[in-house]
């Protein structure tokens, strides 16, 4: 059996972290949740992907996904937040895509979803400044709340 991919959330409202990783647990990912930039600094394993909150209760996403990326701990990220605040915004999208929370999780769950048209893993959107990766399932290994099942990610976005 095939470990599933290991996606990171970072977001401070429980409601919302919750939400995010039952939806994306009955679509085959391990989620791992931290409520801040230093709970997500805590975590020792390597993740598949980030999804990362903007307006953090001690930082903010941005800052927190380049050292990730830097570190090699994500090759990716996805910003999911209803900040209004554009300076942010425009460099959250140097780093990665942005989600809108009025959105919902739609759009998050179209950029993971398994591609159909080839029947090979393919790798998370990658940010523009990440290295191209291929996807690897990781089990979960921290403290933090996870949920667990089997997929591969969508193939990049074309930018």
């Amino acid at each position: 059996m095939r470990s599933s991919a290991q996606l990171l959330v970072v977001e401070d409202d429980i409601t919302v972290a919750r939400a995010l990783s039952r939806t994306l647990a009955q679509r085959g990912f391990s989620v791992s949740i931290a409520r801040s930039c230093s709970a997500a600094r805590a975590l020792a394993q390597h993740f598949a992907f980030a999804i990362l909150d903007l307006d953090l209760p001690d930082g903010n996403g941005v800052d927190l996904a380049r050292e990730l990326i830097a570190s090699s701990r994500v090759p990716s990220v996805v910003f999911f937040s209803g900040s209004r605040d554009a300076a942010l915004l425009a460099r959250a999208r140097r780093v990665g895509t942005v989600v809108m929370k009025s959105s919902g999780t739609s759009e998050i769950v179209a950029l993971l979803a398994p591609d159909s048209s080839s029947g090979s893993e393919a790798s998370a959107p990658q940010s523009r400044t990440a290295p191209s990766a291929k996807t690897r399932g990781f089990r979960a290994s921290s403290g933090t709340q996870s949920t667990s099942a089997s997929s591969s990610l969508r193939k990049s976005r074309a930018r």
